[in-house]
């Protein structure tokens, strides 16, 4: 919690506020109170591509489900963002790229899917279904308002086909993989946009085994002592993780500490994929990434490994379910810990979520990955409950310091300070009428239809007087907020 606010009553409002004598007051000045930060562009770009990483292992029926039957929560976050629904292209992929050229590998016949967008499980009509042209959906915005779209019917509909990809891919999950594939030059024409923001979402029940060697899936009937061991998933473990003071992962018990390896004989390192992504756009805050996925303590690096559930075999090791969906009694119910998963998603702050896929229901998780998508194109709600700093007049009288910040994140950064409009809480209006403050200045009023779910329904504005401020500024709002907001 942030412990300071940055003024923008003027010497006299302040005065009014704290019982003070008239005095200069300093741009950050110190107090105790909760405070809403948030940093808004001011340049908003619509541009939006999506990418829905499916898990289409054996185990995902349950999960799948769960996922397209939320869907429509998603979307409504998404129209939420100032103009509506952004120009989005969405497409989906899954986690199947085969066994990295391993033959006869049950599930994995040579490169899977090979990252290429899917528009449904093997032999869907989802495209003949819904007119859909190409194998991603495009919804653009036109200037009269209209939306150019290359399918008909429902959005969300259309989607839910798409995604419901099955459970025949192979048991070997390879989703970062199946990212980096997907987002190569000449790969899946026409999805990829340089000037949009890229969204990556994984949706997945076990971790990442993205490999580089096929000889890591050969010798199917290795035992315990084997240098493979087991043809099953642990090998993923085994050889893409590493605990501390573990010489032999096959050990049953707790593990602790334990990270993506980054010297593993057979897998790719997570450290390709973060720098892949990173390396897409010159602006990095431009990526953003989510994950519907187990459940694990990064900072302990805690996990367990056991006998394989289905026949409680110890020369069968397993790593311990971390969550539990419904029953613990069905061997393909609950979530493995994603280890590789989770680093990769925490490589890249501010610009990342992740949620546990055991939830009975994933609405909170979808709605929750919206409103960081939100937030990212620039979302102007007032997320917290204000505080009034003034009981003495009717209504919230706020305080908030309201910058516009040109370069944000460099040497270079400059700031303007954009001053309260004689009215600060101005309800029912279309534009912040400025008073006797001039442009520009700013002014909140409630917006029930781009702010639904925050606690007063406010929006901040800024009128500019038909100014247009540069190209990368951004609105940096602090206002102070009621105990506990």
């Amino acid at each position: 919690m942030r412990r300071f606010i940055l003024p923008t009553l003027g010497i006299a409002g302040l005065a009014a506020l704290t019982g003070c004598p008239d005095r200069e007051v300093s741009r950050v000045d110190p107090i105790q109170d909760p405070v809403l930060d948030k940093s808004i562009p001011v340049n908003i770009n619509r541009n939006l591509d999506i990418i829905f990483v499916v898990d289409n292992s054996g185990s995902m029926a349950a999960e799948q489900q769960q996922l397209v039957a939320n869907f429509p929560e998603f979307i409504n976050v998404l129209q939420q963002i100032e103009g509506g629904l952004p120009d989005i292209h969405l497409g989906v992929l899954s986690s199947n790229v085969g066994a990295a050229g391993a033959q006869q590998v049950p599930g994995c016949p040579a490169s899977g899917d090979d990252g290429n967008l899917l528009t449904g499980p093997p032999s869907n009509t989802c495209a003949s279904q819904f007119g859909l042209q190409g194998s991603f959906i495009s919804d653009i915005a036109q200037q009269d308002g209209s939306r150019m779209r290359n399918y008909t019917g429902d959005l969300a509909q259309l989607f839910t086909c798409m995604a419901s990809l099955g459970t025949t891919g192979c048991g070997f999950e390879m989703q970062l993989e199946s990212m980096y594939r997907a987002l190569q030059p000449g790969k899946n024409p026409g999805f990829y946009r340089d000037e949009a923001y890229l969204a990556v979402i994984f949706v997945s029940d076990e971790d990442d085994c993205s490999t580089e060697m096929g000889a890591m899936f050969g010798d199917p009937t290795a035992g315990i002592s084997s240098q493979l061991g087991p043809r099953t998933s642990f090998r993923c473990f085994e050889f893409g993780v590493r605990c501390q003071n573990d010489p032999n992962p096959r050990t049953l018990g707790p593990k602790t500490g334990c990270q993506p390896d980054t010297n593993s004989t057979y897998m790719y390192e997570v450290q390709r994929y973060i720098d892949f992504l990173r390396n897409l756009k010159d602006d990095p805050k431009l990526v953003i990434v989510a994950g519907i996925i187990g459940n694990f303590d990064a900072e302990s690096g805690n996990l367990s490994v056991v006998p394989d559930r289905r026949n409680n075999d110890p020369n069968v090791p397993e790593v311990q379910i971390s969550c539990f969906t419904r029953d613990p009694n069905d061997v393909d119910d609950g979530a493995y810990p994603p280890v590789r998963l989770q680093a990769f998603l925490s490589a890249f702050p501010e610009r990342n979520t992740f949620t546990t896929i055991c939830n009975d229901n994933l609405s909170d998780a979808l709605i929750q990955i919206a409103e960081l998508l939100k937030t990212a194109i620039g979302n102007p709600c007032i997320d917290k409950a204000l505080a009034d700093r003034n009981p003495n007049i009717d209504g919230v009288q706020p305080e908030c310091s309201v910058v516009d910040v040109l370069d944000p994140d460099s040497v270079n950064r400059s700031e303007t300070v954009i001053p309260q409009c004689t009215q600060a809480i101005q309800p029912g209006v279309a534009m912040c009428d400025p008073g006797s403050a001039g442009t520009p200045c700013w002014c909140i009023h409630p917006d029930m239809d781009a702010c639904p779910n925050a606690p007063q329904n406010f929006a901040i504005e800024v009128n500019r007087g038909g100014a247009t401020p540069p190209l990368g500024t951004v609105l940096e709002v602090q206002c102070v907020t009621e105990a506990g907001a």
